[in-house]
């Protein structure tokens, strides 16, 4: 037995970092807010809309526990209604853009963080490189400009720059987030018309907590000494939670099977 407890003390001298990201789909509540402030020879005029939105964003805690810290892997959300722009100048013209099937995606090519969790589970991510995707029309007509029939992409506006804030929580086995993404950019409906693009993605979205990590004795998110040392005084204070194989004994198997757990690591 001190052989193997050895052994188990042997190989906790290295720490081993657990990836364990998470997908937490949005819940009802979730939107988007555009404005658009549309410029052109007579003028420039702002109009704004929203709709609901639906998808899923990825992060990862870590600890699933008490988080500290959050890295973002991924987003995408779809636009559920058109986004309906309106301009209108009276007798001088008016343009109107419609956009559907729009949708927000995350533009990074890796994951951004990790960032701070703070005491009151708040955290903040700067700079978020997000894509505004969607396609649709600009139709009317503006003084001595003439006629306007276009076809707007919102991919032309991309990348947007973008602030991402929130809050996170883990409550037993669920993980919550809310927060709000601001973005804003700018692009050419028609030549000599350009648009200024803002809005906000507001989020409240929820999603399963993974699995606990059984050899993660001290759930800190990394399996290291401490754990080892966890397990060790669990066992030597014959603690209900070191027997391993749940057969009611606390003995020499109880040990192998954390120093195999603790090898293999986790997800």
């Amino acid at each position: 037995m001190n052989a193997l407890l050895t052994a188990a003390v042997s190989a906790a001298m290295t720490t081993v970092a657990l990836a364990q990201p998470t997908t937490l789909s949005l819940d009802a509540g979730s939107s988007i807010s555009v404005t658009g402030t549309l410029h052109t020879p007579i003028g420039s005029q702002t109009d704004s809309d929203s709709s609901p939105i639906s998808g899923t964003i990825t992060i990862e805690l870590d600890s699933y526990g008490t988080p500290t810290a959050i890295t973002l892997h991924d987003f995408n959300m779809l636009v559920v209604q058109s986004i309906d722009l309106n301009y209108d100048w009276g007798f001088l013209g008016s343009v109107d853009i419609t956009v559907g099937n729009a949708s927000a995606s995350y533009g990074g090519t890796t994951p951004a963080g990790p960032v701070a969790v703070n005491p009151d589970s708040t955290f903040y991510f700067p700079s978020i490189l997000t894509n505004i995707n969607g396609s649709g029309s600009a139709t009317g007509s503006i003084f001595l400009f003439g006629d306007i029939n276009e076809t707007v992409n919102l991919a032309d506006f991309n990348p947007f720059a973008t602030d991402f804030a929130g809050s996170v929580g883990v409550n037993g086995d669920t993980v919550t987030l809310a927060g709000t993404i601001d973005f804003a950019g700018s692009g050419e409906v028609v030549t000599g018309i350009t648009m200024d693009l803002s809005g906000t993605l507001t989020l409240a979205a929820s999603g399963p907590a993974p699995q606990p990590c059984v050899p993660d004795w001290n759930a800190d998110g990394a399996l290291d000494f401490f754990d080892v040392l966890g397990f060790l005084s669990a066992f030597t204070s014959n603690e209900p939670a070191a027997d391993l194989n749940n057969d009611g004994i606390l003995d020499f198997f109880d040990v192998l099977d954390f120093l195999s757990l603790f090898a293999a690591g986790c997800p």
